[in-house]
């Protein structure tokens, strides 16, 4: 499965490719790409879905790297927005 995100840093706007690589009941892994950057993220938000948390999933970059922290907290939200429409 593969989608799209639309994020803004404020100054500037990006599309981004989503696919979902890989998920069972604990984990899902997602990689992100886009021009210049790809990278595989994974969370345990199947894991929190699964329990009935509803507290915001625990995000990791497994491979790839990001130039900083706050595009990959930017990301990273903008994924949790995506799943909750």
């Amino acid at each position: 499965m593969h989608w799209f995100l639309n994020i803004s840093d404020g100054e500037n706007k990006y599309v981004l490719k989503a696919e979902q690589l890989y998920i069972n009941h604990q984990i899902e892994q997602i990689k992100v790409t886009a021009e210049g950057i790809s990278v595989i993220l994974e969370s345990n938000r199947p894991l929190l879905k699964e329990i009935g948390l509803k507290r915001p999933a625990t995000w990791k970059i497994i491979r790839g790297k990001l130039k900083d922290h706050n595009a990959f907290e930017l990301i990273t939200k903008t994924l949790e927005e995506s799943f909750t429409e």
